[in-house]
């Protein structure tokens, strides 16, 4: 490490050891209050899906979901001459129970590359921008495709990181199953959409997949999360009949078109395949009060700056009722010839 970017790191470690209120940054440390909600609402402003969701501070490390609300009809008549009017509580229908979890975000990066950054005053702002940025991006990959709670996660096999916490499409499943599409037709064991398939179209689709809420269990709010991969085929027809392409997007993106008359967005870390419907402030994401840990340190047996970085989270479904998804592994297309015939055509005509 260069004696430039030597002193710099110094002051950041004085600077941060003033922030936190420790005497060293090279033991590790709880990030208390309020710099662990500052931290976390950080994480949280750097993705436009994390800011529509609820994201909570919980005290305990196991309970039931939090969120105020009120998740059924309150209208009613009693006929107070035989019996008491009874209240209806401030909770959600079914609750499920959470049970936040240790999470490692640890990063290191070497002295070569501080060197090369530390001539920029905000160096390490732009540092914790992309920190707090992969955070975000890892929290909504569990969110999506957490099954388990591993011991010891192994990213080499589970890449979508399945093994890090039971997330959103996991409870769905788990603990709401006839809000979940496994197949279209009984036996088979699979989601056909195309001309061809059970659903001739993904407006057909999702709006099935919308009616499986209760009328009385809708917000308003709710909107169709749906994959990449099934606007591509939806969009080959017009892409065929136009030679047009969609406009590259960033993280959320509200789609022009309105599937199942709902505004539908992508959003990062979705399965290609897959649909979701709720509003999305009924995903959750808790995480423990005062378990956030903090350490960041010179390791020179490796050349190295190591920033170790830690939460106890959790993933909640706030009301049950009030969302429904598909199996996206069990999803096949029925109509791709057709469109890929047709787009040939278009090449064809346009050569």
């Amino acid at each position: 490490m260069k004696d430039r970017t030597r002193e710099k790191f110094k002051k950041l470690q004085q600077a941060m050891q003033q922030a936190y209120g420790v005497k060293s940054t090279r033991n590790g440390f709880a990030v208390s209050e309020p710099l662990e909600t500052r931290l976390n609402s950080a994480i949280q402003d750097s993705s436009q899906f994390l800011q529509r969701i609820s994201m909570l501070p919980v005290t305990d490390r196991k309970g039931q979901a939090l969120k105020l609300g009120i998740y059924s009809p309150l209208a009613k008549r009693t006929d107070v001459s035989t019996k008491d009017r009874q209240t209806t509580p401030m909770a959600p229908p079914d609750g499920i129970e959470y049970e936040c979890k240790l999470t490692e975000f640890d990063i290191s990066f070497s002295y070569e590359l501080l060197d090369a950054w530390a001539r920029y005053d905000n160096f390490m702002d732009m540092y914790m921008q992309q920190v707090y940025r992969r955070i975000a991006l890892d929290r909504i990959l569990v969110g999506w495709h957490g099954e388990s709670i591993a011991a010891e996660t192994d990213q080499k096999t589970k890449t979508k990181l399945e093994d890090v916490n039971k997330g959103w499409i996991h409870l769905l499943e788990t603990h709401m199953p006839e809000h979940y599409l496994t197949e279209s037709s009984a036996g088979t064991g699979k989601i056909t959409l195309g001309s061809g398939g059970s659903y001739k179209n993904l407006d057909c689709l999702v709006y099935d997949i919308y009616c499986m809420i209760p009328i009385a269990q809708r917000s308003g709010s709710e909107v169709a999360i749906v994959g990449e991969k099934l606007i591509a085929n939806d969009m080959g027809k017009a892409l065929a009949a136009y030679a047009q392409r969609p406009t590259e997007k960033k993280d959320i993106s509200v789609l022009d078109k309105a599937y199942g008359g709902l505004t539908s967005i992508t959003v990062p870390g979705f399965d290609d395949t897959g649909v979701l419907v709720t509003d999305t402030e009924n995903l959750a994401l808790y995480f423990q009060e005062g378990k956030t840990r903090r350490q960041m340190a010179d390791y020179p047996k490796r050349n190295r700056v190591e920033d170790f970085i830690s939460s106890n989270d959790a993933y909640m479904i706030e009301n049950l009722n009030g969302i429904a998804g598909i199996e996206a592994d069990n999803l096949e297309f029925m109509d791709s010839e057709p469109i890929a015939k047709e787009q040939d055509k278009v090449q064809e005509g346009a050569a």
